[in-house]
């Protein structure tokens, strides 16, 4: 019989006791203080825990003013970091080769902080591909005039027509996306890179629809890496957030920047992406098959005019991705025009959908499917739409992590329903 040892219960319960800095001070204080900051651990836990703290404090003055000025790592009030925050960017900065990334509050925040970081404003011209996410698109064209900057547009797939608009315009800013939205033509991003370069412009990569699994944009010298990291690196549509990765040489700016304009990333939303993250290149595996699949069914089925996926040889710029992107990984994204399709066809196409979710976002781990011209890029007008290549029946497909012939199923379904 195994004997009891009674000072066992008495260990278990010692940090479950009362608070003896406490004991005589008033309910108000000992509602306020009791039990805070009761220990320092010695030990790990499994997962990062979420600092839900705005403050941080020191034994002793001369220890915060170091943390203040940047003399010590460490942290003093939430919107510069927290533990939670600085654990998802060192993460990123890992899987992106970053010398170092800050995390904050949307994708958006993302693109906007790195744009200001890079120097865009007044006398510093920006140059930005013509396809590209439409908040983006409407940031570059209407915010940053009003802030001085010059502004162009380019069809950044034409490295001719690249290198003649930074000619004109002497840029001094480049932002493209490697796989864009929503045609998912592909950038060939180290010669864009190397282009801006050489006429004296800085280059900012938006990596969220190729993602560390496919092109690392630091490997060939770009100056600034964003995501939206609501996307697939979280992967999981429930968390709102953005990355810039940088430089060494940069980060004292940026991380100035996300101070002053102040959309940091809270705790709780980092540590949602963290546990997203883990699953990222499983994920990012099966979005990659179920796409080749989807895109090899809908480039043979009689209701669709064309289908740009990369990892088709149909794609227009097939040898670009294969020379950038690793052998046997396209991405997840694809795009595709129904035959014969106006408006009214598209709404109901969407409607007789069942599994692929229409939603203007991308990257979850279920299939999502959005009409561009009726959403994401509504505001361009019918005009610009069309320039761009963007029809009624244009439609941006998120390929997600479903069984792939329940995706084909719905898809064919949906296509006989709107006839």
């Amino acid at each position: 019989m195994t004997t009891r040892d009674d000072t066992q219960g008495t260990r278990h319960a010692d940090n479950r006791r009362p608070d003896d800095r406490y004991r005589e001070h008033g309910l108000e204080t000992q509602c306020t203080h009791a039990g805070e900051r009761w220990e320092r651990y010695d030990f790990w836990s499994s997962s990062t825990p979420i600092y839900n703290a705005t403050t941080y404090f020191y034994d002793t003055f001369d220890q915060l003013e170091e943390r203040i000025f940047y003399r010590q790592p460490g942290y003093v009030y939430s919107r510069y970091g927290t533990p939670t925050t600085t654990t998802l960017e060192r993460a990123l900065s890992t899987l992106e080769g970053a010398d170092a990334t800050l995390v904050c509050a949307s994708g958006m925040a993302a693109s906007h902080l790195a744009l200001l970081a890079a120097g865009a404003g007044r006398d510093c011209p920006v140059l930005c591909s013509s396809d590209v996410y439409g908040s983006v698109y409407t940031m570059v064209e209407d915010v940053f005039p009003h802030l001085g900057a010059p502004t162009a547009f380019a069809d950044f797939t034409d490295l001719n027509r690249v290198e003649d608009a930074l000619r004109k315009t002497g840029a001094r800013v480049v932002y493209f996306e490697v796989m864009t939205n929503p045609l998912t033509r592909v950038i060939d991003a180290p010669a864009v890179v190397a282009l801006a370069h050489r006429y004296g412009a800085r280059a900012i990569v938006d990596n969220t629809f190729t993602t560390p699994y496919l092109l690392r944009p630091f490997e060939f010298g770009s100056d600034f890496v964003c995501h939206s990291v609501s996307k697939f690196l979280s992967g999981h549509g429930d968390v709102l957030a953005g990355s810039v990765g940088c430089h060494q040489d940069d980060f004292t700016a940026l991380h100035a920047m996300l101070i002053q304009v102040g959309c940091a990333l809270g705790p709780n939303e980092a540590w949602l992406a963290l546990r997203g993250l883990k699953t990222f290149a499983l994920r990012m595996e099966r979005h990659c098959a179920n796409a080749l699949e989807v895109a090899h069914f809908l480039e043979s089925h009689p209701m669709i005019e064309r289908v740009r996926y990369a990892g088709l040889p149909s794609h227009p710029q097939y040898a670009v991705a294969r020379r950038i992107f690793p052998p046997g990984r396209s991405g997840a994204m694809l795009s595709f025009d129904i035959a014969d399709c106006d408006q009214a066809r598209a709404v109901r196409f969407l409607d007789a959908l069942r599994l692929v979710l229409p939603a203007t976002t991308l990257g979850d781990i279920y299939s999502l499917i959005v009409n561009p011209a009726r959403s994401t890029h509504r505001w361009l007008g019918p005009e610009r739409l069309a320039a761009l290549g963007i029809l009624p029946g244009t439609f941006r497909m998120s390929v997600g992590i479903e069984n792939v012939e329940d995706l084909k199923a719905d898809l064919d379904q949906a296509l006989r329903t709107s006839r």
